[in-house]
């Protein structure tokens, strides 16, 4: 299997894993409908289908990460906005100010890395979500990565409403009318987006739109 495929491969069975824990989520909510506690379990929910949403991107992104890495022979090769996402570790002094020795350090890092081997750092790889992955926070990170979501753009009142659900459940503002088909409705909408990330995802490794040659 050639490294396109196998990628492609591991992204797929992340999502197919991720699709069976919400199965197991709406049975189990499901046990609750028409009972007292039904709202609570689908407050009790709501944190979990955020968690798979953020877990998908972030891991599937590291995946997507490390095919750029196996299959990329030098830093000369990549987008520009991947080669920024991969001096990030270099860029990040100058958010304190620009100087003489701060300039002389960047473009030394930049003319050594074009010829190396391509490295993302731990910190790079892991793709920063700030723990609140809101529609325009997913836009950055397929900025970075060269990944086309534009697909996904009616999908972004869904995805920011879920966000802010769950950090109003996460303070303790827990809504008392929460029901089983509010559950299935943000399941099926999450999911969605998950598989149109892994369609952009699917479609940049297919095309190389990582790599300028």
């Amino acid at each position: 299997m050639n490294p396109a495929d196998t990628v492609i491969e591991e992204i797929g069975a992340n999502l197919d894993e991720r699709r069976g824990g919400f199965t197991s989520l709406r049975r189990i909510v499901l046990d609750h409908t028409g009972h007292p506690l039904e709202s609570t379990a689908v407050s009790m929910a709501i944190p979990i289908i955020y968690a798979h949403w953020e877990g998908f991107v972030k891991e599937a992104c590291q995946l997507y990460l490390e095919h750029v890495e196996n299959t990329v022979a030098q830093g000369a090769e990549l987008m520009p906005a991947l080669l920024g996402h991969l001096w990030t570790p270099a860029l990040r002094p100058l958010t304190g100010g620009i100087n003489s020795d701060r300039k002389r350090t960047v473009a030394e890092h930049a003319v050594g890395s074009l010829s190396k081997p391509v490295s993302f750092g731990l910190e790079e790889k892991s793709i920063d979500t700030a723990s609140n992955l809101k529609y325009q926070v997913l836009e950055s990170i397929a900025s970075s990565l060269c990944l086309d979501i534009s697909p996904l753009g009616s999908s972004k009142h869904h995805l920011d409403s879920l966000v802010e659900l769950r950090n109003n459940i996460a303070h303790g503002a827990r809504p008392t009318t929460l029901r089983y088909a509010d559950l299935d409705s943000h399941i099926t909408r999450t999911l969605g987006l998950m598989e149109g990330l892994e369609r952009a995802l699917v479609q940049a490794v297919q095309a190389r739109a990582f790599c300028v040659v």
